[in-house]
């Protein structure tokens, strides 16, 4: 078995022990031996046994739900090597070549790595945001989006034998943390409960000279590939984030991004209003939540 001596997994679970037994098992089998696990169990209930691993075992356990924000900072704070990989519950590890991609990391100036992922089906999503979408995009809701996304590329390696390739953010389901890079940018922003913390810590690496990109040359796979699932609070939380991270980090847009939501927001209602008249429609809900919160705030 391949040992990594200085590389600690770090992970979170929050009532999905399952989950995470089958992805700690699968980095063992098909990967190596990390030389330790930090556990953060965010406040499961009921708690359960720690699963079977050959690597030490770490477990923090909280009181109340943190999020997974503040679950991952902990888990990363309680790292003592080098690297850490900060790995979701929900992903499996294929046997591949991740020994490379590791290897490429800690040759060059890298702080936070991604690999390629599919969804447990097989299908490709994108890890990583290349380039990261503008605000009035993310005003314009996915028809934009898939309109915007046709005139850029997928990143590729710009010389032979190249893994890892610069990206402006790196989502963390699966990620090569560099603990000193980690700690100088002061780690996640505990504004955030889950969606763009991530988005955020990459911003924050790359504006302080680290590099933020994605491996090319290994794939895991990602139940919730794609931010899929978590339904109405997980979109109100996506919103709530994302406004936040974009009138921070580009504040111009804090003069158009609001209006242009609320315009939308309203037409949305509108839409799924007159929907609602001929069939039961759940999405009429979250749209008149949405259109609050850009007057309120995502709660």
């Amino acid at each position: 078995m391949k040992r990594f001596d200085d590389l600690t997994i770090a992970t979170t679970v929050h009532n999905n022990f399952e989950m995470s037994a089958a992805m700690l098992s699968s980095f063992e089998a098909n990967v190596g031996l990390a030389a330790e696990i930090s556990l953060v169990d965010d406040a499961s209930s009921p708690s359960r046994l720690l699963p079977s691993t050959v690597a030490p075992i770490k477990v923090v356990r909280t009181d109340q739900p943190s999020g997974f924000c503040k679950a991952s900072d902990l888990a990363l704070r309680q790292v003592r090597t080098k690297y850490a990989l900060l790995v979701d519950a929900d992903v499996l590890f294929d046997p591949g070549d991740f020994e490379g991609g590791y290897a490429e990391f800690r040759k060059a100036e890298w702080a936070w790595v991604n690999f390629r992922q599919v969804s447990f089906a097989g299908q490709p999503q994108n890890s990583y945001e290349q380039p990261l979408m503008p605000p009035w995009v993310f005003a314009g809701g996915n028809q934009v989006l898939t309109w915007w996304q046709q005139f850029h590329r997928n990143p590729g390696p710009s010389r032979p034998g190249q893994r890892i390739v610069p990206v402006e953010a790196v989502h963390s389901s699966c990620t090569l943390v560099d603990m000193d890079a980690f700690r100088a940018v002061g780690g996640f922003d505990p504004w955030y409960w889950q969606c763009q913390s991530d988005v955020d810590l990459s911003l924050r690496l790359r504006k302080s000279g680290y590099g933020v990109g994605v491996d090319l040359g290994y794939t895991i796979r990602h139940d919730g590939a794609g931010g899929k699932g978590g339904g109405a609070t997980r979109v109100l939380d996506l919103y709530r984030s994302r406004v936040h991270l974009y009138e921070h980090a580009y504040p111009a847009s804090r003069f158009y991004l609001r209006p242009l939501l609320f315009v939308r927001h309203l037409a949305e209602v509108v839409w799924f209003a007159i929907r609602a008249l001929f069939k039961r429609d759940t999405r009429l809900r979250t749209r008149v939540e949405l259109l609050k919160g850009v007057l309120q705030g995502y709660h």
